[in-house]
């Protein structure tokens, strides 16, 4: 069985603003590196971003496209929102 390391303090995302212990970004350095990444001359690839940033490709991936790291799911907010009816 393979061992599972320790998260380490520095690594965690709770000091940086709450959510999950293994994040790597907040929500606001992943608009920024969108943001980035969107207005970029010449354009430059998801990969090389990774690589930047340290992260795998299907993370940054993920962040870019929007699947991850927006404000719909800092807090397990996805899915539908409710309907609100004037009638009862």
């Amino acid at each position: 069985m393979p061992k599972i390391r320790k998260i380490k303090i520095e690594d965690r995302k709770d000091m940086r603003g709450g959510g999950y212990a293994r994040r790597k970004f907040t929500v606001e350095e992943a608009g920024a590196i969108r943001e980035e990444y969107n207005t970029s001359t010449p354009k430059i690839s998801i990969s090389s971003i990774a690589r930047k940033y340290n992260v795998s490709q299907p993370l940054m991936y993920q962040l870019i496209k929007g699947k991850t790291y927006n404000d719909e799911n800092t807090r397990g907010g996805g899915g539908v929102p409710p309907v609100v009816s004037d009638k009862l």
